[in-house]
């Protein structure tokens, strides 16, 4: 099993562990110790840390004494500071306190109203001390319970986005190794620029995005002498430097729906422009970037629409 998928499963049974009340609060925090050294998340890290170990008077820990309920009085800076093993330990203490209490005095004699007075009160005290720590647990619980869930369903969608990715990626690779024997190695061609990061790099990979998407369209529909006619009277010439027009009579082979269509061409000819324009203008490494991105996953897109082959007339 993977870190990932282990942290997913540890973050998972937590959060039942919490839901069912199957845990003490110092177990939860040593079970999410677990999970925070899995995914390397630094504040749920912090914050158990000072749950198992304690806290100081350091102000730099505020923010979790206010998250755990641990001001004894927070306009005077008072704390809370014991470790939440201690902290439940208290609540057993005063729990067994009032347990052994709970049969009464055998009181006689002038004095027995207060004794039983003071009797009462040390039930009182003690219960009240069980408030405040049995409430700071509680606390505890609750805040780890949030940073749990909130790591929990962060990596379900990472998970979810990387099969997504990696799914989308398969096709699209697929279908640019079809659409052209050296696609790929333009594809790494790019990336390789990229990561260089020079002024000319940059210029060269966007020229390289430049001829993948001429290279796409040669593939997809040659080009022809006749015009094509795309609907409603409206024709498109599609010869060798027509490439946007033959990628979007393509689109239209393959049945591709007007808004789709138009939003391809669009697309595509925004990226078109910048690609040329990126051979004669600075463009930033970062948007060239995002340039080949877009460039891929749209080819991908009109690569993979429908089954047909009339396109290749």
């Amino acid at each position: 099993m993977g870190r990932q998928e282990e942290a997913i499963r540890v973050a998972d049974e937590l959060l039942a562990d919490i839901e069912l009340k199957r845990l003490k609060a110092s177990e939860i925090v040593l079970k999410a110790s677990r999970l925070a050294r899995l995914v390397g998340h630094t504040e749920l890290t912090e914050f158990l840390g000072l749950e198992r170990n304690g806290y100081g008077t350091a102000r730099s820990t505020d923010a979790w004494i206010s998250r755990a309920g641990r001001w004894a009085d927070k306009e005077k800076g008072t704390r809370y500071t014991l470790s939440i093993g201690k902290v439940e330990a208290q609540v057993e203490a005063n729990q067994q306190a009032i347990d052994a209490m709970r049969g009464g005095g055998d009181y006689s004699g002038d004095n027995i109203l207060l004794a039983s007075r003071r009797h009462d009160e040390r039930i009182i005290t003690s219960a009240g001390h069980i408030g405040t720590w049995a409430g700071i647990c509680a606390q505890v619980v609750a805040t780890v319970y949030d940073m749990v869930a909130e790591i929990y369903h962060e990596m379900l969608f990472s998970e979810l986005q990387a099969s997504l990715f990696a799914d989308t990626q398969e096709k699209i690779d697929g279908s640019l190794a079809a659409a052209s024997g050296t696609a790929l190695d333009k594809i790494e061609r790019v990336s390789d620029r990229l990561r260089d990061g020079d002024s000319e790099s940059v210029s060269q990979a966007l020229t390289t995005c430049r001829r993948l998407i001429d290279s796409c369209a040669d593939y997809v529909f040659p080009a022809r002498d006749e015009q094509y006619t795309i609907g409603d009277g409206v024709t498109l010439r599609v010869g060798p430097q027509q490439v946007l027009n033959r990628l979007q009579a393509h689109t239209h082979v393959r049945g591709a729906s007007k808004n789709r269509r138009d939003r391809l061409r669009r697309t595509l000819s925004d990226l078109y422009e910048r690609c040329s324009a990126g051979t004669h203008a600075e463009v930033p490494v970062d948007e060239a970037r995002f340039v080949f991105l877009q460039t891929y996953i749209v080819l991908g897109e009109i690569l993979t629409l429908g089954a047909s082959e009339s396109g290749r007339s």
